[in-house]
């Protein structure tokens, strides 16, 4: 009854201080928030009595005091000054929310794209045994092809730079309302995949119609088709363009052609020198710059409509920045800023 009491208390309260306060009711007092709220906890402190409490935290954070490192072996994140805390959360934690939100998705379409694809093939040959890629390509995909530039994109992009990050705390309220990730984006990245597979897979079925094309040939068609898509896909999305970004995204596409003419070239493989015919035709390139086409246009509408009629505060703010009018961010109202 005292633990409601406190709690009903504490939330009609901004700002609650708790004195003289043994280590376990410090831990007490953030599980009560954890467990009556769907909020997000941090505890930071810098001594062995604040283990319990920044170990129930969600986020943990320790300073290097005086008092030793035990708080420090326990947290999540360590520091030298309690005025670090300020940038580790409007600046890192903004950016990685932003990547992390973004990532999820992505690899959520990167890979059921890929499925999808294969998915179409197995409709159309009414579920037999066939297949059209080898084992290595479907392998390679995830490990080689599309791995690098995810794995860049985020550790090291950033929609906003540090300083407009500290200078407008109001943006970090991004995360709070689920702008990054959350269930509408889903289902639009999936209806967004749902379209791009079919676009995928029946464009180069349908220019290939007449032909005498083997299916190996239309293999190694659909793996390239698909790398470029996702590349240029993520390329779409891509906030800060390093020299690093550049070598990873376009860098997989060569490689992915390179791997293509090396698996193409071992006798043994059935799909042995198709790249070497398919490469000569202008279908072939045709082939490839259609799906690419066709597959992103919606996205990118539905994209330049969003943010020219709704932009969200990440957008004005970005603008802003790329415009170098920082004073026109006090000009806008922050959505939810209230």
């Amino acid at each position: 009854m005292c633990y409601l009491q406190l709690f009903d208390l504490a939330i009609s309260c901004k700002v609650v201080l708790c004195c003289r306060v043994a280590p376990l009711q410090k831990a007490g007092i953030v599980d009560l928030i954890k467990s009556r709220t769907d909020d997000m906890t941090l505890a930071i402190g810098d001594g062995a009595n604040d283990v319990s409490m920044i170990q129930m935290a969600d986020v943990g954070v320790g300073i290097c005091g005086q008092e030793g490192r035990q708080a420090v072996m326990a947290s999540d994140f360590a520091m030298g000054q309690f005025r670090f805390l300020k940038r580790l959360l409007l600046v890192h934690g903004h950016w990685n929310y932003q990547r992390v939100g973004y990532l999820v998705l992505y690899n959520f379409y990167r890979n059921a794209v890929f499925v999808l694809m294969l998915f179409w093939y197995i409709l159309c040959t009414d579920f037999s045994t066939s297949s059209a890629l080898t084992d290595w390509s479907s392998m390679l995909y995830s490990i080689i092809y599309t791995s690098v530039p995810t794995i860049v994109v985020g550790i090291l992009d950033k929609d906003l730079s540090h300083r407009t990050l500290l200078q407008f705390p109001k943006l970090y309220t991004s995360g709070h309302r689920h702008e990054s990730y959350n269930m509408k984006l889903f289902w639009i990245t999936m209806i967004d995949t749902m379209w791009q597979s079919l676009v995928l897979f029946y464009i180069p079925v349908f220019i290939y119609e007449d032909s005498t094309i083997d299916i190996w040939s239309l293999g190694s068609l659909w793996t390239i088709a698909v790398v470029v898509l996702v590349n240029i896909h993520l390329a779409m999305d891509i906030q800060r363009w390093l020299l690093i970004t550049h070598v990873a995204t376009w860098g997989s596409i060569f490689i992915t052609f390179g791997c293509i003419v090396i698996l193409d070239s071992i006798p043994i493989f059935p799909n042995y020198g198709t790249i070497y015919h398919l490469v000569k035709s202008p279908t072939y390139w045709l082939a490839i710059l259609l799906v690419t086409i066709l597959a992103l246009l919606p996205r990118l509408l539905l994209k330049v409509i969003h943010q020219f009629f709704w932009p969200s505060d990440i957008q004005i703010a970005r603008e802003a920045e790329i415009l170098r009018r920082p004073n026109h961010l006090r000009t806008k109202k922050y959505q939810g800023s209230t």
